[in-house]
């Protein structure tokens, strides 16, 4: 078994509570991707709000606050083809993310928005975000399994929660 499955595995039969798996998780991505800016986002039912339930930056991106997906390419593709999205400069984050002005102030200028999947539905995404031509297919690939950590988690904060507030 590859180490990044291993740890996988560990986090989620060693931890019960849903802020350790968070902390374990949050923990593995700095190890085996890195980030200069993480965040976790579940999505409502009908895929037309997202909550913040982690980040790395409480300042600039505060938890809690639900805000409108957009209708727009990135959308498509993860939330309904259910991939995941790399941007990897300024220019596709620009076209994408309404605050763009925002990540880039924080010297991020590539972008891995990890689709988390559960019963062939997307619940939300990881979002690790770094430097320019940051991300590559490895990352990628680590990503996708790391992001089974967070399906029992997404699904135990996405019932409780209320959109559009």
């Amino acid at each position: 078994m590859k180490s990044i499955e291993k740890s996988v595995a560990e986090i989620l039969l060693k931890n019960e509570d849903e802020n350790k798996i968070i902390n374990k998780t949050v923990s593995l991505i700095r190890k085996e991707i890195g980030y200069k800016l993480l965040t976790f986002m579940i999505f409502n039912k009908n895929h037309k709000f997202a909550k913040r339930i982690y980040t790395s930056n409480k300042k600039t991106y505060p938890l809690g606050k639900s805000k409108k997906l957009p209708d727009n390419f990135w959308a498509v593709m993860t939330v309904k083809k259910k991939k995941s999205f790399v941007g990897n400069n300024k220019k596709e984050i620009e076209k994408y993310f309404y605050d763009h002005k925002v990540i880039t102030s924080l010297g991020c200028e590539s972008i891995l928005n990890q689709v988390v999947i559960f019963n062939d539905e997307t619940i939300g995404t990881i979002n690790i975000l770094h430097k320019k031509n940051y991300f590559t297919k490895k990352h990628l690939e680590k990503s996708n399994i790391i992001s089974k950590c967070l399906v029992s988690t997404f699904i135990n904060k996405r019932k409780d929660i209320t959109y559009g507030r």
